[in-house]
């Protein structure tokens, strides 16, 4: 492989695991209200608890699904 597309997939692989971050980032939630709220709109059902914050879907499988 040469060195321009190795560099263009490994800058894309950063770019695949910044996205998934901040989508799992933007899917806390202070209340567990609020995660059931989202969990409807990503059209999955369940709750579940990630320190203090709630995130929506059963787990965090799920809610990867979901996105």
């Amino acid at each position: 492989m040469n060195h321009p597309a190795l560099a263009m997939l490994l800058l894309s692989g950063v770019v695949l695991a910044a996205t998934a971050v901040s989508a799992q980032a933007f899917d806390m939630f202070p209340s567990k209200a609020a995660a059931e709220k989202r969990a409807k709109e990503l059209k999955c059902s369940g709750v579940f608890a990630m320190g203090k914050d709630w995130m929506p879907c059963a787990n965090e499988q799920m809610l990867h699904k979901a996105l």
